[in-house]
């Protein structure tokens, strides 16, 4: 039997093949596990890392390893400094921080960007206007890529996207800054709101790949002579802003995977930047914003997930013809995912939302296993979970409109979480 069709056919209400099933959370929230609510799969005080009792009843599955707070708006994104056991983090504040992963102390503030705009407030509305500040950020090696906005001199009050880069192993020297042209001294017209890299099949020197609220891809290289990355050129197709974007090795082709506001996919071959595929609502694609990818490999195998506003998470294949493989309706709009491992190395994907509350469900069988926030059991986040990304021995890490970013270990088998009924 074909992998492809294996997705869904592990249990009730996940959904299995064509369209999924309008299950709950996932996969039979609504059917409530052992009659009891959503959150109440597994032990709450494990989850929060302080059951003591022996032999406790509930599954010990996922456990808060700390929480990090200190911007004083909404976190962005997040990276891993796997090497320093450390963790960047961005903000609508305008600052990065730097975070011990040991303690959860801050260990440094980088001011990047001026969040105030210079805009006469009406009478109607007296709140000073502010910028989006900070996106998105990419660690590549020792170099820290950051997508902003900011008002430049000749528009004080009209924010334009703009890329810096760091290197980390000469944190004193200025970063780069990247732009178009002297005549367009600013990477991208609208924030930068997604980044990432990959390198030039032909050459192997670095591509970096922004994506914007302009609707906008553009690559750019680094020049020796100018000291600085040069924008090679812009791809264009997108209509709305750029949510995500992600690279992946496609036979020998090196390719690129975009996401939009505009309910597409687009994928995208780097040796000529140019796209092949689009997968819309045509296609039996998403209906609203596509907020996250991401791609899992299993054996041979590659698998696109993708997640969006209307509620559903859609699995591609990453072969040509790209055709969609499975798809399942959750109960609320998924804004960030990931695929993560239980202690066991088992896949699973994470779900973010936007009531701060994170679902869990088993690869490939897309059964629902469970969901935890402060909502929920008092634990997690309290407003939207905008990025999830994976960390070493079955880490993930999480941040959220609510200023802060959390750090979460699977200790224990997904098998072990009884499916619903």
């Amino acid at each position: 039997m074909s992998y492809n069709n294996r997705f869904g056919n592990g249990g009730r209400g996940g959904g299995g093949g064509y369209g999924g099933g309008r299950g709950g959370r996932g996969g039979g929230r609504i059917n409530r596990i052992q009659n009891r609510g959503p959150g109440a799969e597994v032990c709450a005080f494990y989850l929060d890392d302080r059951c003591t009792r022996a032999g406790c009843n509930h599954p010990h599955f996922v456990k808060r390893l700390g929480v990090a707070h200190g911007h004083t708006s909404a976190v962005k994104d997040v990276v891993l400094w796997e090497g320093k056991q450390q963790a960047f983090t961005c903000s609508n504040d305008g600052t990065i921080r730097l975070w011990d992963c040991a303690t959860w102390k801050e260990i440094a503030q980088i001011p990047v960007c001026n969040v105030e705009l210079d805009i006469r407030p009406t009478e109607r509305d007296k709140v000073k206007k502010m910028s989006e500040g900070i996106a998105a950020l990419h660690l590549e090696g020792s170099h820290l890529f950051v997508g902003y906005e900011e008002p430049i001199p000749q528009l004080p009050g009209c924010p334009v996207g703009k890329i810096k880069c760091w290197n980390l192993d000469n944190p004193a020297a200025p970063p780069l800054e990247f732009m178009v042209s002297p005549e367009m001294p600013f990477a991208h017209y609208r924030n930068v709101w997604a980044l990432t890299v990959a390198k030039n099949p032909a050459t192997g020197e670095l591509i970096v790949l922004s994506g914007s609220g302009d609707g906008r891809i553009r690559y750019w290289t680094f020049d020796a002579a100018m000291g600085g990355f040069k924008c090679g050129g812009l791809m264009e197709g997108h209509s709305r802003g750029i949510t995500r974007l992600k690279t992946v090795q496609l036979g020998g082709t090196m390719a690129l995977i975009s996401s939009s506001m505009d309910h597409t996919i687009r994928i995208w071959d780097l040796s000529t930047f140019k796209c092949g595929t689009v997968l819309t609502s045509a296609n039996e694609g998403h209906a609203n914003v596509v907020m996250d990818l991401d791609v899992w490999v299993n054996g041979a195998e590659q698998y696109l997930i993708s997640g969006g506003l209307d509620k559903q998470v859609i699995v591609w294949n990453l072969a040509p013809p790209f055709a969609k493989v499975f798809a399942d309706t959750v109960d609320l709009p998924i804004l960030s995912l990931s695929v993560a491992t239980d202690g066991q190395d088992a896949p699973l994907l994470l779900m973010g939302h936007d009531d701060g509350t994170i679902s869990v469900k088993e690869l490939p069988s897309f059964n629902y296993k469970m969901s935890f926030g402060k909502v929920l059991n008092n634990v997690g986040h309290t407003q939207p979970v905008r990025r999830i990304i994976p960390g070493p021995l079955h880490t993930f890490f999480t941040v959220s409109m609510d200023n802060k970013m959390m750090a979460w270990q699977v200790t224990g088998k997904a098998a072990d979480i009884p499916v619903s009924n």
